[in-house]
């Protein structure tokens, strides 16, 4: 199984077992007034008993598929220029790890300096802004982090669909 198909199963196992619960939740209880839906009270127990025992087995099921996954993820290493990254490192810089990187160079700005210039203009005195960054550096690291976002966005698609699942 590829882990495509592996991801996908784990939304189609959560699918079924929603919609079971839905069910066990119809057939859970009847006021004395009504009929059990399955014809006799012993029926409707098994019928919910059976729903109940059904999401205990996508549930492992579930289990076994998503730690094979996770496994995958773990265990597969894929190259990035200079780099070797899991597939489980790229997702976490493809979340939030390269969005922060790229905050961290953008933060790289005079505009707060320039504001306080400009508040505090005084005949008397000149004032500059001090930059305590190079823009080359702040460049290059900005640049950096986009083309491994954009890079790993491409790979991924690619991995996902042609890995195969770790055996257990």
């Amino acid at each position: 199984m590829k882990l495509i198909e592996g991801m996908k199963q784990l939304k189609i196992i959560e699918k079924k077992i929603d919609h079971n619960t839905r069910r066990i939740t119809e057939y859970a209880a009847l006021p004395s007034t009504l009929k059990p839906q399955f014809g006799t009270d012993d029926e409707q127990r098994k019928q919910v008993q059976s729903l109940i025992q059904s999401n205990i087995d996508l549930a492992s099921e579930y289990m076994n598929v998503k730690r094979r996954v996770d496994l995958t993820n773990l265990k597969t290493e894929v190259r990035i220029g200079t780099l070797t990254l899991t597939i489980s490192e790229m997702l976490m810089i493809k979340r939030n790890m390269g969005n922060l990187m790229m905050s961290t160079y953008l933060a790289l700005s005079d505009k707060t300096a320039e504001l306080a210039v400009t508040q505090n203009r005084s005949k008397d005195v000149p004032i500059h802004v001090e930059r305590y960054y190079n823009e080359t550096d702040k460049h290059n690291g900005i640049q950096h982090w986009q083309s491994l976002l954009d890079e790993i966005e491409i790979r991924l698609e690619t991995i996902n669909a042609t890995v195969d699942l770790v055996d257990l």
